[in-house]
């Protein structure tokens, strides 16, 4: 997550947003929150419903003492809450980088934006005039 925080100014200058859902309770989010000094939203799943709905629970043995643990997925959504990309981050190295998370962003904003591309005039424009 400290990954995120490198990456939250850029998000924030763009428009865009960062949550991440935890199944820790409210208040160990907050303190982790606090502790990376970060600025997007953190969301507590401590009852496991999220994970159940999109199920992207860990098979664990019933009586492991944790509960159900959540695999580490990256989802990049559009404005309207589709699906860009999933990253599975059952493996290190499927979680994404944050180039591939400024890549999943631009696309989005292209697609998105009619005013992504700049479309003033250009100097040449203002020199003859």
């Amino acid at each position: 997550m400290r990954r995120f925080v490198e990456l939250q100014e850029d998000l924030q200058v763009n428009y865009c947003k960062l949550a991440v859902v935890s199944t820790d309770q409210p208040e160990v989010s907050a303190a982790f929150r606090t502790g990376l000094a970060a600025t997007y939203t953190f969301l507590s799943d401590h009852e496991r419903q999220a994970i159940r709905q999109l199920d992207i629970v860990e098979v664990t043995p019933p009586d492991f003492r944790h509960g159900l643990l959540a695999l580490p997925y990256t989802f990049s959504l559009a404005p309207d809450l589709t699906i860009h990309a999933i990253y599975d981050g059952w493996w290190f190295v499927g979680r994404p980088t944050l180039e591939e998370l400024r890549k999943d962003m631009r696309a989005l904003m292209q697609a998105c934006r009619r005013d992504y591309h700049y479309n003033g005039p250009s100097l040449a424009s203002l020199e003859r005039a």
